[in-house]
């Protein structure tokens, strides 16, 4: 879309010929495509881009059917910057995802490698004890 846009600097593409570009190159996303254009079409513009942030079911989802429901109202410019944004948005909270990932495995590997050392200090502790006992039971028999 980002690249649509670009290349129609001036002149504002029709909205309608972007969501089929979108549905075409979609994959997995066209049979929501197709219904969204199907509601945008019965003319219920508000509902198409409700239901297109419904199904997809996140927070950039429903961003990026805020960015489609503005195709009509915007120029190609603008467009590029909003399509620039939500680009970044999308990158940090992958980043985002990415750090929490790292610092999950790194509690998980602290824990697993204290836990290591705290049983093999209560082995030595238990082995001394051990052998304290044996020793005190040699003495007395």
């Amino acid at each position: 879309m980002k690249n649509l846009a670009l290349v129609s600097k001036e002149r504002p593409l029709a909205a309608d010929y972007i969501y089929e570009l979108l549905m075409e190159n979609s994959g997995k996303l066209k049979p929501i495509y197709q219904k969204m254009i199907s509601i945008y079409r019965n003319g219920n513009v508000e509902e198409a881009f409700i239901y297109f942030g419904k199904k997809i079911g996140t927070r950039s989802g429903r961003n990026f059917a805020a960015i489609l429901s503005k195709l009509d109202k915007i120029n190609p410019a603008e467009l590029t910057l909003q399509m620039k944004v939500f680009q970044e948005m999308m990158g940090e909270e992958r980043m985002t995802s990415a750090m929490k990932k790292a610092q999950r495995d790194a509690i998980i590997t602290t824990v697993i490698a204290t836990t290591g050392v705290f049983a093999l200090l209560i082995n030595f502790t238990v082995v001394v004890v051990m052998m304290d006992t044996l020793n005190m039971l040699r003495q007395i028999f």
